[in-house]
């Protein structure tokens, strides 16, 4: 039996309530910059923000990529991504969304493209090819009638850039393809530029924010 004696850390005021610990927050972003070091990766200046924030993003297009596939272990992109929004919560960084989020405001866009389709039973998939939203499909409810079949032909969507220090917002604007691909209706950016360091912008659901 070890009879080392622990000495208590936590500090008490003089009427003996107990003092929250005291972190630095330049410490923490030490040791999230020294686990990307053992990865091999260098993170000067602000890169954790915005490496955490590209994190989540990719989990959460790629969250609603695979979702469909039965076969996809769809629970590390859920873990990833609350891991990723608890961390950015620790250090002080804007929010990133959970799983939970990611797919509430999938559903609340894919209402928005159904908007004005006329069969709410039936449903069709909308995909983005490109841009900062690659490889996302959300869902469509209902069929649009003729004469002019499919979703909203075009469609913007919330991106942002920087840091939290140094935000970016605006919007991409996507164009619908003319002819469904089973069921699948493809969406390519607009011939109009869009930053090469955009990225989606989910941070909460819709309802939280009032719009995308």
């Amino acid at each position: 039996m070890s009879t080392t004696q622990h000495v208590s850390l936590q500090a008490y005021a003089p009427d003996g309530t107990p003092i929250p610990p005291t972190v630095s927050r330049e410490h923490l972003l030490d040791l999230v910059r020294g686990a990307y070091e053992r990865a091999g990766v260098h993170l000067a200046g602000d890169g954790v923000d915005i490496e955490l924030a590209e994190i989540a993003d990719k989990a959460a297009c790629s969250l609603l990529r695979d979702r469909w596939s039965d076969d996809f272990p769809l629970a590390a992109y859920d873990e990833l991504l609350s891991v990723v929004a608890a961390l950015r919560a620790v250090l002080g960084f804007d929010p990133t969304p959970t799983a939970r989020e990611v797919l509430e405001w999938a559903d609340e866009m894919g209402k928005r493209l159904g908007s004005e389709l006329d069969d709410p039973k039936s449903s069709e998939y909308a995909r983005f090819v490109d841009g900062p939203y690659s490889g996302a499909i959300l869902i469509v409810t209902g069929t649009l009638a003729l004469p002019d079949m499919g979703p909203a032909p075009i469609l913007n969507l919330p991106i942002a850039w920087g840091d939290t220090a140094d935000p970016g917002r605006g919007e991409a604007r996507y164009r619908r393809d003319p002819a469904a691909r089973e069921r699948v209706w493809h969406y390519r950016l607009d011939s109009e530029t869009v930053r090469e360091d955009a990225r989606p912008h989910i941070t909460l659901p819709v309802s939280d924010q009032g719009g995308a």
